[in-house]
C-alpha cells in the first residue's frame, strides 16, 4: 500500500478521490442543514421592515392649478382711412412701437385744403347776408314803430334776418366739417402699441374704411384661459365663503408660466371671470390682465396660468410616494402598534407638497412614506431613527460560494488538500488549500 501510495500517478488519482468524497459530504450536510431551516421557515418571524413615517399635522393648504392660456394685447386697433385720397408718405418703420399721438401717414390734403377754403367764403358771405339783414331790421323796425310801414312789411325784415342767421350757422357747419376732412390726411397713432406689416402701399388711392395698419398694446397684455367646470364651481364657492377677502391679493393673483416652464417676472391679476359656463366646452372663460414692461409677453403666445382655486384651513398633505393602489382604492401605508396598516383615502388635488387627502386620515397617524415596495399590510416595520435608513438584517452570507480545490484539466498539478483542515461547514466555503505535492493523506508529509 506504501508502495502504491509512492507512485505520483496512484498517489494523484487517490487525492482525486479523497478530495471528491470529502465534497460530497460537505454538499449533504449543507442540504441537511438547508433542509432543517426550511422545515423550520414556518416558525421564524419576519424581522422588520425599516421605513421612513411622516407624523400628519392638518394646516392650511392652497389648492393652486394651471390651465393653458393665450396672451392677447389689451387693446388691438386697425388704423383705417377716414376719407378718400391719395396715400402720400408713411411715418413708421413696421413693427416699430409707436406712442400715442406718432403721426402715421400722409393723405394728399390739397382737394380736402381747397374744400376748407371754400367753406370760408362761403361763411363770410353769410355773414355779410346777415349784417345786411340787421341794418335793415333796424331801419324796419323804426319805421314801424313811426307807423311808417305795415306789419308785413315789418314781419319780411324780420324773416330776412333769421334766414341770414341760419345761412351764417349752415356755412358755419360746413366749414367744420371740411376741416374735420381735412384733419383726417394726417393720420395719427390712436394708442402705443407695435404697429403690424402695412396693408397698403404709399402712392394707393384709400377710400374711407381702408385698413392702413392695425396697432396692438403690449403694456399692460391680457391672458385668457379657461377652467373646467368643476375648478370653476370650487373656485367660486372659495370666493363666496371668504366674502369680503374676495380682493385679496393672493386670491386674485396669476402666475404666468413661459412655454419652457419659468415663470414670468411680473404676476397678473384676475379681473375677469365669465359668469356662465361654455354648453360647448364645458369650461369658464378667465382673464388676467398682466403688466409687461419689457415686452416679454407677446401676443398670441401660449402660456399657462397658475391661480388659486381654494383654500383648505386643516388640509392633509401627505408626499405622492406613499400614495398606492390596493384591493379597495386608494390607500397609504400607516404604523400601528409596530405594523404597516394600509388605510383606505380619498385624493384631493395635487398641492405643492404632494396630495391632498380629503378622508381617511386623522391628526397624529404616522404614514409611511420609504420602503413600500416590501411593505405589506400588518407586516412588521421599524421606523429609522432620525431619518438615516437603516441596514436591512441579512442572511449572515448564505450565497457563499465553494472555493475551488484546483483545475480538472491538470492531472499532473492536482494540488494536495490538508484533509484534516477542510471546512465542510454549510455556510462555509471549502479552505486549507495547500499547493504542495509534498502533503499526503493524514497530513503526513511524503518524504
Amino acid at each position: 500500500m506504501h508502495d502504491f501510495l509512492s507512485m505520483p500517478a496512484g498517489r494523484a488519482r487517490f487525492l482525486r478521490l479523497a478530495g471528491a468524497a470529502m465534497v460530497a459530504l460537505g454538499l449533504v450536510a449543507c442540504g441537511g442543514e438547508e433542509s432543517q431551516a426550511q422545515q423550520g421557515g414556518g416558525q421564524q418571524q419576519q424581522p422588520p421592515i425599516p421605513v421612513d413615517v411622516m407624523k400628519v399635522e392638518p394646516h392650511r393648504v392652497d389648492v393652486f392649478s394651471e390651465y393653458p392660456g393665450r396672451v392677447e394685447g389689451q387693446r388691438t386697433v386697425q388704423v383705417l382711412a377716414r376719407v378718400e385720397g391719395v396715400l402720400l408718405e408713411r411715418h413708421y418703420t413696421e413693427g416699430q412701437i409707436v406712442e400715442k399721438g406718432d403721426l402715421l401717414y400722409n393723405i394728399d390734403p390739397k382737394p380736402f385744403q381747397a374744400t376748407v377754403n371754400q367753406r370760408k367764403a362761403e361763411l363770410g358771405s353769410a355773414r355779410a347776408s346777415l349784417n345786411q339783414a340787421q341794418r335793415q331790421w333796424s331801419r324796419t323796425r323804426q319805421l314801424y314803430e313811426a307807423d311808417a310801414i305795415s306789419e308785413a312789411e315789418r314781419d319780411q325784415a324780420l324773416s330776412e334776418i333769421e334766414t341770414a342767421r341760419a345761412a351764417v350757422d349752415q356755412a358755419q357747419a360746413n366749414l367744420d366739417s371740411a376741416e374735420i376732412d381735412l384733419g383726417y390726411t394726417t393720420v395719427d397713432a390712436p394708442l402705443t402699441g407695435v404697429t403690424s406689416l402695412r396693408e397698403i402701399d404709399e402712392g394707393a388711392l384709400v377710400s374711407n374704411g381702408t385698413r392702413l395698419t392695425t396697432i396692438t398694446q403690449l403694456d399692460p397684455v391680457q391672458v385668457l384661459f379657461a377652467l373646467p367646470e368643476n375648478d370653476a364651481i370650487a373656485r367660486g364657492k372659495a370666493l363666496s365663503a371668504m366674502g369680503g377677502e374676495t380682493t385679496d391679493d393672493k386670491t386674485r393673483e396669476a402666475t404666468i408660466i413661459l412655454p419652457d416652464g419659468s415663470e414670468f417676472p411680473v404676476k397678473g391679476v384676475v379681473d375677469f371671470t365669465q359668469s356662465t359656463i361654455n354648453p360647448d366646452t364645458g369650461t369658464v372663460q378667465l382673464r388676467a390682465t398682466v403688466d409687461n414692461p419689457d415686452n416679454g409677453l407677446m401676443p398670441g403666445r401660449y402660456v399657462r396660468a397658475r391661480i388659486r382655486l381654494e383654500t383648505r384651513e386643516d388640509g392633509i398633505v401627505v408626499p405622492e410616494q406613499a400614495v398606492s393602489d390596493g384591493n379597495q382604492g386608494t390607500q397609504v401605508y400607516v404604523v400601528a402598534d409596530g405594523k404597516a396598516k394600509a388605510v383606505e383615502v380619498d385624493l384631493g388635488p395635487t398641492v405643492e407638497d404632494g396630495r391632498l387627502i380629503d378622508d381617511g386620515l386623522s391628526a397624529g397617524d404616522r404614514v409611511i412614506t420609504s420602503g413600500l415596495g416590501q411593505v405589506s399590510p400588518d407586516a412588521p416595520v421599524k421606523v429609522k431613527s432620525g431619518g438615516s435608513g437603516g441596514t436591512r438584517d441579512g442572511d449572515g452570507g448564505g450565497d457563499a460560494g465553494m472555493g475551488r480545490a484546483g483545475s480538472d484539466d491538470d492531472d499532473d498539478g492536482l494540488a494536495a488538500a490538508d484533509l484534516p483542515a477542510l471546512r465542510l461547514t454549510p455556510r462555509e466555503p471549502l479552505t486549507a488549500v495547500v499547493h504542495d505535492e509534498a502533503y499526503a493523506v493524514n497530513g503526513q508529509r511524503n518524504r
